[in-house]
């Protein structure tokens, strides 16, 4: 019975695991792993330590021996923006890097490449008072899905018409090698800018808010719902026990679709406590960008 399963899965596995969309998607995933670690851990002991109701500022009394633990909350809150928050950034570069590098192509200006065509098809500005804001909502996990799809037509697009001879430029050997790097892609950069261009205008015809909007509602919303229902979580957890049991590394099958639908229920559950404001202080957006995201409190609760 095992060998007849073998010899049915074992070459779907293997085929699914060498497939470069679904390793550039599980790779992506793989390698943004140790700065959400290092941010969560950073986030933990904000609120373990530096927390007066903290679990270990509670039993060591921290809180009554440094009046002011809490004001130190400041100091590793930021660290969220570095990491979780910019999550749909990191996967877009990486997934459009790792595909590139399949192609055997230039793979730092394809990933930066499909991070400005992620910008392209992003939400579109709001308008408050005369100036112009960008919400911050889909940079984190809620637009991971966007983040992927974009980073898989661009760096397809991109890779195939890198190795076309013919909308490449090649310049003379005088010429510095990163100028030269930079002018050879220069003609599948336009390319690709034009294609999601003409793909935003079309899409914001259906939706006015944009392509994240669009697919958040559509796809990622129900898969987050997935990724917190016991039934998905017993069944991938079946079906990668299951592949060991034949040979076959389950996890490593199964992460590109794991992945995809459990890490935004994931990180959304990672703790950040808000700035505290100083006294008299008036809040304004960062740099021109207004998030939409509720954040939690010091204790947790939004």
């Amino acid at each position: 019975m095992s060998a007849a399963w073998k010899k049915i899965l074992v070459p779907v596995a293997i085929k699914l695991n060498s497939q470069i969309h679904v390793s550039a998607i599980r790779d992506a995933f793989i390698l943004s792993f140790p700065i959400v670690m290092a941010s969560s851990l950073i986030i933990l002991i904000n609120f373990a330590i530096l927390s007066p109701d903290g679990f270990i500022a509670s039993i060591l009394h921290l809180g009554t021996i440094f009046p002011h633990l809490a004001e130190a909350q400041q100091i590793f809150t930021p660290v969220m923006n570095g990491s979780v928050n910019i999550m749909a950034i990191l996967i877009t570069f990486l997934v459009a890097r790792n595909m590139a590098i399949s192609y055997q192509q230039d793979d730092l200006l394809c990933g930066l490449t499909a991070i400005g065509a992620f910008f392209v098809v992003y939400t579109p500005y709001t308008i408050i008072d005369g100036q112009a804001y960008l919400a911050t909502k889909y940079l984190g996990p809620q637009g991971l899905f966007v983040a992927i799809i974009v980073a898989l037509i661009s760096s397809e697009v991109f890779c195939r018409l890198a190795r076309n001879p013919r909308v490449t430029i090649t310049m003379p050997a005088a010429v510095p090698p990163a100028v030269a790097r930079s002018f050879k892609v220069l003609l599948p950069i336009f390319f690709v800018m034009i294609f999601f261009s003409i793909l935003n205008y079309l899409l914001t015809r259906i939706s006015p808010n944009g392509l994240n909007d669009l697919i958040y509602t559509l796809i990622q919303a129900p898969l987050k719902d997935m990724g917190t229902n016991i039934v998905t979580v017993l069944v991938l957890g079946l079906v990668a026990n299951f592949l060991w049991v034949l040979g076959i590394h389950g996890p490593n099958t199964v992460a590109a679709i794991r992945e995809t639908i459990f890490s935004e229920a994931n990180l959304e559950i990672s703790p950040m406590p808000p700035r505290m404001a100083a006294p008299g202080e008036r809040r304004t957006p960062l740099h021109g960008l207004v998030s939409t995201m509720r954040l939690p409190t010091a204790a947790g609760r939004v």
